[in-house]
């Protein structure tokens, strides 16, 4: 069965893109639901059956590769278009294809009045295909081309308002930091190839220790040029300003972006080449502390934004530095199910912001909210909810994956310890700014020229995705109780292994209780600060003014981009078009031009129109030769 499914798997929402694009017309809305929601349902039914048929297995077995054919042979190299079918891919299918179908029905109501229903569904189908090949690639070649069409539909799906210019800058800075990280990923590509002689997991991971060497420069590199790709496609820092800006996009967009897709696929690529970073410490050790850079600066940013939508942006950014903390440290199966919560809580969080916009025709300023609990109460319980689960307030799931890392991380020796207090501020940070939310959108009194609930009704179609998202996100955390059953992880060990060192009873209730006591705090100041008005609020804010300004530049990274590398760019561009170009190339044409006019206009005598003239010049010419062959042959 595993030789046929995953292919239909990651067939069905391709068709159903090529369908719809491919539409004569402009299809009646209802066939257009059907074919987008009903491929990504079908994909999600399917990958149940394959993990089914994965349980009935045992551990050893549970990895199959089925190959469609030989994609290129060169000399011993041999790179072939299959699939891995495995614990890892399984489960990066489960949630791709389960929250994935979750957020595309959502959309069916939710770009209802949208005029190009067609073309946001082909996309949306296109992008959980390019998903879906990234994570069942068998081998780095199809990995990055999952990765590159992930790039591309995210570029199309970022952009998809087309006639707004901030839209389709966001999405053309998207692509472009992106194609960084994919150079990243050709690089090293090249040195595996250069080093094994493969791109298929199986050889690489097998021959990788005795091919690249322990520590070694090449396993580094392989490993700092990989972390490349990650860092684009996951936007850690630097490469992370243009997650905030994929905003412009629709808010189901968003949620598939920033809760099960794209962004985690970086993590995902760090857990799958697990065994390569096991080689480059120097590497893994980067990762955990740009990770434990991006968690905590991500997290004060996200203390001032305004906008719905940018405060959930930044807390992605935040999220996923926790993720690549737990993978730098070698904590795969931690930075796993942390990313299957986030998964849940964040397109929680996102549809449930979602509903809010659609309700208040677009508006997405908190400054424009207030009271909106007892109008909008499937977004309320959503909101409230998921930001329960994202601060890691128990019981809710991420408490379970989000102290896991942070107890992991601490016993993981001194740089362990750094990161993992970093973590424990940035759980705080966490609490703070999404109770900030909460408290700024749903209570308080109602802004003045804010809220108008007549024109959009919360359906049953966007209230119930968030429902059940809400309710995953309440009790998902269970399947991984600390110093009990660890069912991701055992699931997980065959593919990504667990760590050597792991932390004590004790370890673990201690750094729960810090880390929860540190977000009720900080839920009470949130509280204290937002929850009866702006008054206090407004009064705090003129005197941390200079602070609030530098967070809302989001700590100049734009400025500095701008300074130091776009305008530079534009700079010598300028110059070769207004100077270079002139004299050097529209110089060496026009002289070229005249050269052979003048040589032309000189050798015009020639052409006198006399036969004696021609015959003459070619006895000549011949007499010329054969001289020339006399003398090289004596």
């Amino acid at each position: 069965m595993l030789s046929v499914l995953p292919w239909i798997v990651l067939a069905l929402p391709l068709v159903a893109c090529i369908v719809l694009m491919l539409w004569p017309t402009e299809p009646d809305r209802r066939i257009t639901r059907v074919i987008a929601v009903g491929s990504v349902a079908a994909a999600f039914a399917l990958v149940i059956a394959i993990f089914v048929d994965l349980l009935g297995r045992d551990a050893e077995e549970r990895t199959e590769v089925t190959t469609l054919w030989e994609w290129a042979a060169v000399g011993d190299l041999e790179i072939n278009l299959a699939l891995q079918v495995d614990q890892l891919s399984t489960f990066m299918m489960l949630i791709i294809t389960g929250v994935g179908s979750l957020i595309i029905f959502y959309s069916m109501e939710y770009m209802e009045e949208d005029r190009d229903y067609r073309r946001y569904f082909a996309e949306m189908t296109f992008f959980v295909f390019s998903m879906l090949l990234l994570v069942l690639a068998a081998n780095y070649l199809f990995l990055i081309v999952g990765w590159a069409f992930v790039g591309l539909a995210s570029y199309l799906l970022i952009g998809y308002y087309y006639d707004r210019p901030s839209a389709v800058a966001a999405s053309k800075k998207a692509f472009v930091v992106n194609v960084i990280g994919d150079v990243g990923m050709v690089l090293a590509a090249f040195l595996l190839i250069r080093d094994l002689g493969t791109l298929e997991y199986t050889e690489v991971f097998a021959t990788a220790e005795g091919g690249l060497g322990d520590g070694s420069t090449s396993a580094e590199a392989v490993g700092f040029l990989l972390f490349v790709g990650a860092a684009a496609k996951s936007a850690q820092i630097p490469l992370h300003t243009w997650l905030p800006d994929a905003m412009e996009g629709p808010t189901p967009v968003s949620a598939l972006i920033h809760a099960a897709t794209m962004v985690t696929a970086g993590v995902y690529m760090v857990a799958r080449s697990n065994a390569l970073y096991e080689l480059a410490p120097y590497a893994a050790g980067t990762i955990a502390v740009v990770g434990a850079i991006t968690l905590f600066m991500a997290a004060t940013i996200a203390t001032v934004q305004d906008d719905i939508k940018r405060v959930l942006a930044w807390s992605t950014v935040s999220q996923i530095g926790y993720m690549m903390v737990a993978a730098g440290l070698g904590l795969y199966g931690a930075a796993m199910f942390h990313m299957m919560t986030h998964a849940f809580f964040k397109a929680c969080l996102f549809l449930s912001a979602g509903i809010v916009i659609h309700a208040m025709l677009g508006e997405q300023s908190l400054d424009r909210m207030g009271n909106l609990r007892g109008r909008l109460r499937a977004a309320f319980v959503g909101m409230l909810v998921g930001a329960l689960a994202i601060s890691g307030i128990p019981p809710f799931s991420g408490f379970f994956s989000k102290d896991e890392i942070l107890a992991y991380a601490l016993a993981q020796g001194t740089l362990g310890v750094i990161v993992g207090i970093v973590g424990i501020l940035g759980a705080g940070l966490t609490a703070f700014y999404m109770f900030r939310l909460v408290f700024r959108a749903f209570y308080g009194p109602d802004p003045d020229g804010g809220y108008n609930p007549e024109p959009h009704v919360t359906t049953w179609v966007m209230a119930a995705p968030v429902l059940i998202l809400a309710f995953l996100a309440t009790f998902a955390g269970w399947i991984q109780v600390p110093q009990g059953w660890k069912l991701v992880d055992d699931w997980l060990d065959p593919v990504v292994g667990t760590p050597d060192l792991k932390p004590s009873l004790g370890l673990e209730a201690a750094t729960s209780l810090v880390s929860v006591a540190l977000c009720v705090v900080a839920i009470g100041v949130a509280w204290w600060l937002f929850g009866h008005g702006s008054e206090r609020r407004l009064a705090h804010a003129k005197t941390l003014a200079r602070y609030r300004e530098v967070l809302h530049q989001g700590y100049y990274f734009d400025w500095a981009f701008e300074k130091f590398l776009i305008e530079p760019g534009r700079q010598v561009g300028a110059f070769l078009r207004d100077f270079m170009e002139p004299a050097a190339i529209q110089g060496s044409i026009r002289s070229t031009v005249v050269a052979t006019l003048e040589t032309a206009r000189g050798l015009s005598f020639l052409q006198a129109g006399l036969v004696r003239l021609y015959v003459f010049t070619m006895i000549a010419g011949l007499a010329i030769v054969g001289v020339i062959f006399i003398l090289v042959g004596t």
